[in-house]
């Protein structure tokens, strides 16, 4: 049987305002200083909330992605994260894309892992994304169309951010995911002068494609600059609700 806590229920309305006022505190604090994102994952910098990183090693250990596609490069630790884990489970590639991916920039080394340069909306970039795709899946012992787990977190404006998500959906098989990053910007609750972002792109695409969910679960560590951004894929029968 469950211990019951002694300690007092806290309402909705002051839950929220705690995780408002700790993300407006972090978020200052890099802008200010850097301290909050100067964090590093073998030694390499990667600007994530720590329990982002967490729920994005819950996903790719229960998912098992073929192929994870990373738009937005910076550094190189984030991609060097999930090809780490992918190395953990035994299975996976990465595909990291950055308009400042040169060949003299200094990136991670890894064999599960690729730097590509360019727009993450460039046509021939994503034809090659889908091309290797559509190879892993013919590699599959089940036949099936690749798992592809996609992470956008380059240009936050909303366009390109809404054009990422239309380009990259259709690789994303039932119970996938596709998560835009950064979805605290535009006063949600930082950077109110940013103007429309990650969260006006998610709600745009939503819109257009009821066979994509918020999935509230991947942010139940509260502390996440992704709310709302998770977005996993339903399977939908013709003519019938929406699921659950």
């Amino acid at each position: 049987m469950p211990e019951v806590s002694d300690h007092p229920a806290i309402d909705a309305e002051a839950e929220a305002r705690i995780i408002r006022d700790f993300l407006r505190l972090t978020f200052r604090r890099f802008t200010e200083t850097g301290d909050t994102y100067r964090s590093h994952w073998l030694g390499v910098p990667a600007i994530k909330y720590p329990t982002d990183l967490m729920m994005y090693q819950e996903l790719i250990v229960r998912r098992r992605p073929d192929l994870i596609v990373e738009t937005g490069t910076h550094r190189g630790g984030s991609a060097l994260f999930l090809a780490t884990i992918c190395e953990l489970i035994g299975h996976g590639a990465v595909i990291s894309i950055d308009i400042g991916n040169t060949p003299d920039k200094q990136l991670p080394q890894h064999p599960r892992l690729r730097f590509v340069g360019g727009s993450s909306t460039d046509p021939d970039i994503v034809a090659m994304v889908h091309a290797r795709a559509a190879e892993l899946g013919q590699s599959r012992d089940d036949g099936a169309v690749a798992e592809v787990m996609v992470i956008l977190d380059s240009d936050h404006r909303l366009l390109h951010v809404f054009e990422e998500l239309e380009t990259y959906a259709p690789l994303i098989r039932p119970g996938g995911y596709i998560i835009a990053e950064d979805t605290h910007v535009n006063g949600r609750p930082n950077w109110p002068e940013y103007g429309p972002g990650p969260g006006e792109a998610v709600a745009l695409f939503l819109t257009r494609h009821r066979e994509f969910q918020v999935d509230h679960a991947c942010t139940r560590f509260a502390m996440t600059l992704n709310a709302g951004g998770y977005l996993r894929r339903r399977a939908l029968e013709p003519n019938t609700a929406v699921d659950a």
